[in-house]
């Protein structure tokens, strides 16, 4: 029931009080461990840490009900010792839980999966990231951020880039040369892999002066990505958060290359697991 239910063993063994103090520590436990996640540089090591302080907390929920109700076998029962009421908690606590889970994904962090190669090699298709909800502003971003945002295009995933210019600047590229206010910029992640497409020339854009209501995004793989050179700038009401981490990482693998929507899981990345973003 522990397992399932969060305290709700703690209830059923007569342990009604201790129940809800277990399962206010477990609510503050949830939001406290992804802002940990995300702020913190853990790295692999400290990822898998904060995964088992995770896992362990229910464990010991069950633990804990499995000797209470040892120690308290045959004994008679309180007047909130009835099918009726578990069934009350179970409910509660599902719908509490819920609704913890959607404030951290809305004011904490919130996972999202990189479908695309726009920015490989830093994300690589098939990654999950965590994004920072916290740091909503997007006026305070700087150059280099990587950021999740919505494309503009109805039902379609978020996209993940870097800023590449910032509100009230000029923007130009030149021969894949992206200077800002006349001075390029100097962009390591940038790679240059396969040949420019013909039907569109990502090679050159702009002169652009960003609104001041927008913010610019490149994809790191310049050849591939559909970024704000084929978007245009993005309104900041898009803005979603900045990425932060890789926290699990696996490709995806497509039978027939022509059908992009069925795919199958590929081999767990172990090595980019914990990799930071910022």
């Amino acid at each position: 029931m522990s397992l399932l239910g969060g305290p709700l063993g703690q209830v059923y063994t007569g342990h009604f009080g201790r129940g809800v103090l277990l399962w206010l520590i477990g609510t503050f436990l949830l939001p406290i461990l992804w802002f940990l996640t995300v702020f913190l540089p853990l790295g692999r090591v400290g990822l898998m840490l904060l995964l088992l302080c995770a896992l362990a907390f229910p464990i010991y929920l069950a633990v804990d009900a499995f000797f209470l109700a040892r120690r308290n076998s045959g004994g008679p029962l309180k007047r909130y010792q009835r099918w009726w009421v578990y069934m009350l908690l179970f409910l509660v606590c599902v719908v509490a839980n819920n609704a913890v889970a959607y404030a951290v994904r809305s004011f904490v962090a919130e996972s999202l999966v990189v479908p695309a190669r726009a920015m490989s090699p830093a994300i690589q298709a098939g990654d999950c990231v965590l994004v920072d909800k916290c740091c909503s502003i997007a006026d305070r971003l700087r150059r280099g951020d990587i950021v999740a945002f919505c494309s503009g295009v109805p039902d379609a995933p978020l996209s993940v880039m870097r800023v590449a210019g910032l509100p009230g600047e000029t923007i130009e590229i030149r021969n894949e040369r992206v200077l800002v206010n006349g001075i390029e910029w100097d962009d390591d992640s940038a790679v240059f892999e396969r040949s420019l497409p013909s039907q569109v020339d990502l090679a050159n854009f702009g002169p652009l002066e960003i609104p001041s209501d927008c913010f610019f995004v490149l994809g790191d793989n310049r050849r591939v990505s559909k970024d704000s050179r084929l978007l245009g700038p993005v309104p900041f009401a898009d803005f979603h958060g900045k990425v932060r981490m890789i926290y699990w990482s696996q490709p995806r693998v497509f039978p027939d290359p022509r059908d992009t929507s069925h795919y199958l899981p590929g081999p767990i990345r172990w090595d980019r697991m914990g990799t930071r973003l910022d």
